[in-house]
């Protein structure tokens, strides 16, 4: 396969910024891992969050992305940094409120748990309206030839910032039935690293000319960017993925607690292990991107996930017993895929959108495949909730999470198999990108 990238790209510098990018994305990964991660959803189980609210709690963040296709417009008159930074700052206000709910001891558990969904619903719109700069803004910041290297370096942060993260969080629920306030010192904690981000962003450069800004505002229809054959199938593959994965970790952080009755803080720590994975696997993503191109990579990442949905359907079916090692090995597995998709499909992302009209290309890809990512657990869940506690078989036991956990695996091989209608993309100048959409 023919590599996208130019051997020497690891000799070349890394533009001013970037490194400032790296620690926003380390401190970044601290606020949303306490209030879109395990951590929520172990908070909404202790207020009996059925596996419909769940699947809506792990729906919210890519739902609410929609909001980027009318933001969108708006992108070359307030600039890229100001438009992050406006989303970034307002959402601090709703995460606070969230540490406030877990000592309204006075409230039912119903009450508490709609607090929570109607909170973070406001951070995900505040977040949603406003992320559809970040990858116009990254794609002018960093050259085409060392994109790699920086998204598995930024990857390799914001692993770093969550694997902290999850280790204290971990440390603060310590105890088979945590108290309110623990869970309040959660959110506080996710507070204080949303202001540390905030500082580092004020520090990263806009890296925005008036003219690029006015290309990249220009407006495409849609069925011209949804009729661009490598844009169309980038969409096709990540909802496949979306199909396949986005609810892995939602429900398996539920199987844990109400199967295997762990303690949050057990369910914690193993989860840290996801961010481990991807930890260790973003320091050899760059040499793999690199050397093999996106297409490679994503396959490889896409065969990981048939595998971990094949171990959790193992655990779930009872043809082996949900053991601590078993379960480790299967988090790692995920984070180590994980990491490898997020900087290959980024990379991807970045080659296949054009210079004309990039914006509103950003804006529809993240809205489609977004939706993907918010309806998968939606959907998952309400299935779970509709085929209830119903069980049949001997030796393998079909239930809930055995027949998910199957599907899941099917649906990841059906995006492995997609992967080979993807363009690669060709290497380009450091500014220069497909001038027109045919």
């Amino acid at each position: 396969m023919k590599p996208t990238e130019l051997p020497t790209s690891a000799r070349l510098p890394l533009p001013p910024g970037a490194a400032d990018v790296n620690m926003f994305s380390l401190y970044n990964s601290v606020s949303w891992q306490l209030v879109i991660g395990p951590p929520i959803v172990l908070y909404a189980s202790t207020l009996h969050a059925s596996s419909t609210v769940l699947g809506l709690l792990g729906a919210l963040m890519p739902l609410l992305t929609v909001f980027q296709i009318p933001a969108a417009k708006y992108l070359p008159k307030y600039g890229y940094r100001r438009f992050v930074l406006a989303g970034w700052g307002t959402r601090i206000f709703f995460i606070a409120g969230m540490a406030a709910v877990p000592l309204l001891t006075f409230l039912s558990p119903a009450i508490r748990l709609w607090l929570i969904v109607v909170l973070l619903t406001g951070f995900n719109f505040v977040r949603g309206v406003t992320s559809g700069a970040w990858m116009p803004w990254m794609t002018e910041l960093i050259p085409q030839p060392i994109r790699g290297r920086f998204l598995s370096r930024d990857q390799f942060f914001t692993q770093a910032g969550s694997i902290l993260t999850l280790v204290a969080a971990a440390l603060v629920l310590w105890g088979r039935h945590p108290r309110p306030w623990q869970f309040s010192l959660i959110f506080l904690i996710s507070i204080i690293g949303a202001i540390a981000s905030l500082l580092y962003l004020r520090r990263v450069p806009d890296a925005t000319t008036p003219e690029t800004l006015r290309s990249s505002g220009h407006r495409v229809p849609w069925m011209a960017m949804l009729t661009y054959r490598p844009f169309l199938m980038l969409i096709v593959f990540n909802l496949l993925y979306a199909a396949a994965v986005a609810g892995l970790l939602v429900f398996t952080t539920a199987y844990l607690k109400s199967q295997a009755h762990m303690e949050e803080s057990w369910v914690l720590w193993l989860a840290l292990l996801v961010n481990v994975g991807s930890l260790v696997a973003a320091m050899a993503t760059t040499q793999l991107v690199d050397g093999r191109g996106n297409r490679f990579a994503l396959a490889a990442a896409m065969l990981i996930f048939t595998v971990v949905a094949a171990g959790w359907w193992a655990i779930a079916s009872g043809v082996t017993h949900h053991s601590v090692l078993l379960v480790i090995g299967l988090n790692l597995l995920f984070g180590v895929a994980q990491s490898v998709y997020t900087v290959a499909n980024s990379r991807l992302q970045m080659s296949v959108v054009p210079l004309m009209g990039r914006n509103h290309f950003f804006a529809l890809y993240t809205v489609i495949a977004s939706l993907g990512l918010a309806l998968s657990p939606i959907l998952w869940g309400v299935a779970l909730d509709t085929f209830g506690s119903g069980k049949w078989g001997a030796r393998v036991q079909w239930n809930r999470y055995s027949m998910y956990f199957a599907l899941a695996g099917l649906l990841a091989v059906a995006a492995m198999l997609s992967i080979a209608w993807l363009h690669e993309g060709e290497p380009k100048p450091v500014r220069g990108e497909v001038a027109e959409v045919p």
